[in-house]
């Protein structure tokens, strides 16, 4: 064989490693979640924000501070409550419209249970902007919510780019489950007295927040994949703060304790919920700042399909406890998302370029000579 054969059957370095090109017939002509991409950041944001401020700030400075500033936070509170649930709702009734007539590669069964339960969702979550919701309507909330957040986890679970959306989403799906069981069995032991049936419900408390933790753990792996600075080095971040955090917590009971560590001691004391679980205190503590912290972690990590790291923004915000109104539309949300981003061809391939270049990236970096090395 000539040279000249033999370099025209191995092809270049270049055509074999370049992703195959998808036809204009299977390529979609709009990309709805590269379109809402801003839409979705804000609400990813807006979400961090109102979760600090109404979880931790608010709560945390009754009692602490004077009253001008405990009003001044509980307005801050409401606005960032009332501007994220404007942003959930225009992002559910995006994702509905989406659902019901261009995403025609997910199942009837699918579609039906993203929209209907969103749809409720929105729905029941009304009479929850101006007070608390009733024991039975919270329920139902957070069963509708269970319901979506299952159907996008299973059409997230088909695509190699959403699947560890996939697994974050299952993970809080069945941690709410475990946290709904555990509630309702905890209010039948209390109506009974029932010493047995209490202890059932704290073992389901302890399975809610072990599935939590799960879901950050997938979060925490597939960020830290992204890249080494903002998703590797942003990641491990998040978790020292929330970690620190949780110190305050602990510290914070004390008579001496600094005005921060008071604060976060008002805030975070009851995070372990009713009932509590065994021996996780701390951990379910844990969690409620490194939610927050990794759901901003995510949100800004650069040059990625805004769609994924919004809609795993937007989860751990809802950290597997749906009975609030604001985390059953975080958790509607990122279903809805989720599902619309794991059928997009768009999404999926510009995710799968730029891993490919981080990838080579990284190797060209470790594969260089080191300044007086030998070459």
């Amino acid at each position: 064989m000539s040279t000249a054969e033999a370099t025209r059957e191995v092809p270049a370095e270049d055509e074999r490693v370049r992703p195959p090109r998808a036809s204009r017939s299977h390529v979609p002509p709009s990309s709805p979640g590269l379109a809402a991409g801003w839409l979705l950041r804000a609400a990813a944001f807006s979400a961090v924000a109102a979760g600090v401020t109404g979880l931790i700030l608010a709560p945390g400075v009754r009692g602490n501070a004077s009253e001008a500033v405990v009003v001044a936070a509980d307005r801050a509170a409401a606005a960032l409550a009332y501007f994220l649930v404007a942003l959930l709702v225009a992002l559910v009734a995006w994702g509905s419209t989406e659902l019901v007539l261009r995403a025609n590669s997910i199942g009837v069964p699918s579609r039906i249970a993203l929209v209907v339960s969103g749809a409720a969702v929105v729905f029941l979550s009304g009479p929850g902007l101006f007070d608390r919701l009733l024991p039975g309507v919270a329920v139902l909330v957070s069963a509708a919510a269970i319901v979506a957040v299952i159907a996008g986890a299973f059409v997230s679970a088909r695509a190699p780019h959403t699947r560890a959306m996939s697994g974050v989403l299952f993970a809080l799906a069945f941690a709410a489950i475990a946290r709904l069981a555990a509630w309702e069995l905890a209010m039948a032991a209390s109506e009974r007295t029932s010493v047995e049936l209490y202890d059932v419900s704290r073992a389901l408390a302890t399975a809610g927040v072990m599935l939590e933790a799960v879901s950050q753990l997938v979060a925490v792996t597939w960020l830290g994949t992204r890249s080494k600075l903002a998703g590797q080095v942003g990641s491990s971040a998040a978790l020292v703060g929330a970690f620190v955090l949780t110190w305050g917590v602990a510290k914070g009971v004390h008579s001496d304790a600094s005005l921060w560590q008071a604060m976060l001691h008002t805030a975070l004391a009851d995070a372990p919920g009713v009932p509590p679980p065994f021996g996780l205190d701390a951990v379910a503590t844990f969690l409620v700042p490194a939610s927050l912290l990794l759901a901003c972690v995510s949100a800004a990590q650069p040059r990625q399909v805004v769609a994924l790291v919004a809609t795993l923004s937007l989860g751990l915000v809802s950290r597997g406890s749906f009975d609030a109104p604001l985390r059953a539309l975080c958790a509607v949300a990122a279903a809805q998302w989720a599902a619309l981003a794991g059928t997009d061809e768009r999404a999926m391939w510009r995710t799968l370029l730029d891993d490919r270049a981080r990838r080579l990236a990284d190797d060209d970096v470790s594969e260089a000579p080191r300044p007086g090395s030998r070459s």
